[in-house]
Order: structure tokens, then sequence, then C-alpha cells
């Protein structure tokens, strides 16, 4: 049988190689560990620029999908805009004109040709000159009368 001594001595051994085991299995984990986090670091990496650059497909893509959506309602309301203008237009301001271009209608009725207006300067300067000689003629006529009164 085994003694006491012998006991501490195998107890020894195991225990030595208890630590030599641990310290192996340390340094093997802490090798392992290193690779699996480099491991993990190149596949997050790929992953992280795969995702990356799927987003920006994405995001470019309904990008051109909202200016095309944009411009296609932009579109839509100036052509409603532009109907909306033509109406009022036909019901506020066509109305306006004709009545407008009536009452031009009338007063260029009441206007007399050129022509006419150039016989009608030509008439008003022989009046005047007529009226001129009346006036002076009337003067001299009312004068004579004082004259006539004077003396009687």
């Amino acid at each position: 049988m085994l003694d006491e001594r012998d006991l501490q001595m195998i107890a020894k051994l195991l225990g030595d190689q208890k630590q030599e085991i641990m310290e192996e299995t340390s340094r093997m984990l802490a090798g392992q560990k290193q690779e699996i986090v480099e491991e993990t670091s190149r596949m997050l990496a790929g992953q992280k620029q795969e995702i990356m650059e799927e987003t920006s497909r994405m995001l470019a893509g309904q990008r051109q999908e909202i200016m095309e959506e944009t411009s296609r309602m932009f579109v839509g309301q100036k052509q409603e805009i532009m109907h909306e203008v033509v109406a009022l237009m036909e019901v506020e301001v066509r109305p306006k004109f004709d009545l407008l271009a009536e009452k031009m209608d009338l007063l260029a009725q009441k206007f007399l040709p050129p022509e006419e207006v150039e016989d009608l300067d030509s008439r008003v300067d022989v009046l005047e000159a007529v009226t001129r000689r009346n006036v002076r003629e009337i003067g001299r006529l009312s004068r004579e009368l004082e004259d006539l009164k004077k003396a009687q």
C-alpha cells in the first residue's frame, strides 16, 4: 500500500501536472480566443462593408424613387394650377375685358373720325376769326352809340 509520503508525492505530481495542464489550456484558450476575435473582426468588417454597400444601394434607389414621385407630383400640381388659373381668367377677367371692349367701342362711336376733326378745326378757326371781327365791330358800334348818346 501507499504510504503518506507516496500519497504526497502523487498529489504533488498531480498538482504539477494540473498546473501544467492549466497553463497549457490557458495558452491554448488565449490563442484560440485571439483567433476567434480576429476571425470575428474580419467577418464583421466584411459584413459591415456589405451592409453599408447594400444600404447605400437601397438609399440611392429610394432617393431616385422619391425624386421621380416628387417630379410627378409637381407636374400634376402645375397642371392643376394652370387649369385653375385659366378657369379663373374665364370667370373673372374675360367678362371684365369684354365690358371694357364694349365701352371702348361705344366711346369710339362717339368720337369723330380724324378727317372730320380736321374739318371741324378749320371751321372753328373761321368761327374764331368771325367772332373776333364781330367783337371788334360790336365794340366800335358800342362806342359810336355812346358818342351819339352824349351828343344828344
